[in-house]
């Protein structure tokens, strides 16, 4: 596959939404009754994906402590000297620290060809413990106690929570609940939590925080911040500000999801400016597949109203192809 071609099946793939709102979807009544309100959970995500391809998810049992103490521990180490991040410094497996201007969206026909490189450093670290050997090892930095057993801890309940939304994607596509469980089996699946640091410093003309693009993964979860600066694209050509929930994790469809459905899941292209003045932090996790894992068109998702079904692909495949377009330390 070529970057071309790729390039032109995001472009027919990824038209924005429908509607400029958000839905919010309650998992307190799933969460507490399982399969009897596993249906209505399944009906509300559909809907949203079909139209957004974003939602938001309240009563998710993820502790909000936690997730303020990660915010936390994400301020204080991009609060280290560069010199110390940069011991870190991402490598091949996509694990350590990123410095600013790391990133240049080059996968997305929403972005300008004048688009100059992202404004804000991230770490990026991958399921850290785990029963079996595990094929990356994170790089952690020295000196910032608490810090590693937070992240770890944040990390695990996070991917808790991705692995008990997945019976709710299978339903809503017609598949039995268990459908998607083994593709996500392996804890060395190509998940990525994102640890992000966005400056306060204005931004120049066709620069962003995180430039136009779709998110490669199957899902992606973001805790709501205080501080607004994600925006979506919506089919009417505008772009709109993300409004969550105080509490609320934002999830969205990623392009694997929409190659696995044929298109029928919008992977909706988003962008980041934190224009308040004030430093912004982000802690999404995308959730992915085991490598090895083949992505290709849902029987649910064919028939004469749906485009041919593009050829079926590895995970690690479209994984290191979107990071290789992407990202500097991935192209070297």
């Amino acid at each position: 596959m070529n970057a071309s071609s790729m390039h032109e099946s995001i472009r027919q793939q990824h038209p924005g939404t429908r509607v400029e709102e958000i839905p919010v979807i309650d998992l307190g009544e799933y969460f507490a009754n399982g399969d009897s309100a596993l249906a209505c959970a399944a009906q509300q995500l559909c809907d949203a994906l079909e139209n957004i391809g974003f939602f938001c998810i309240v009563n998710h049992c993820v502790p909000q402590s936690l997730i303020d103490r990660t915010f936390e521990q994400t301020r204080r180490f991009h609060d280290l000297p560069h010199e110390a991040k940069m011991d870190i410094a991402v490598n091949r497996d996509n694990v350590g620290f990123m410095p600013t201007e790391g990133e240049l969206v080059r996968t997305s026909p929403y972005a300008a060809n004048d688009i100059k490189a992202d404004v804000g450093e991230a770490l990026f670290v991958k399921r850290d413990r785990a029963a079996e050997p595990l094929a990356v090892e994170n790089q952690w930095p020295e000196d910032l106690p608490g810090f590693r057993d937070t992240v770890v801890e944040y990390y695990n309940a996070m991917e808790r929570l991705a692995q008990r939304l997945l019976p709710i994607y299978a339903v809503a596509l017609d598949v039995e609940p268990q459908y998607f469980d083994a593709a996500f089996a392996s804890p060395n699946n190509l998940s990525i939590l994102r640890m992000a640091h966005f400056p306060p410093d204005p931004l120049d003309h066709n620069q962003f925080n995180v430039g136009p693009h779709t998110d490669s993964s199957f899902f992606t979860l973001l805790p709501a911040t205080a501080l607004p600066g994600l925006e979506l694209y919506c089919q009417s050509g505008n772009w709109f500000l993300a409004q969550p929930p105080s509490g609320a994790i934002i999830v969205n469809a990623g392009d694997m999801l929409t190659r696995w459905t044929n298109g029928r899941f919008l992977s909706t292209p988003h962008r980041v400016r934190s224009l308040s003045g004030r430093d912004r932090y982000s802690i999404p996790l995308f959730y992915q597949p085991n490598p090895e894992q083949i992505i290709e068109c849902l029987p649910s998702c064919r028939g004469a109203d749906r485009p041919v079904p593009e050829s079926p692909i590895s995970a690690r495949d479209y994984f290191d192809w979107f990071m290789q377009q992407n990202f500097a330390h991935a192209s070297e």
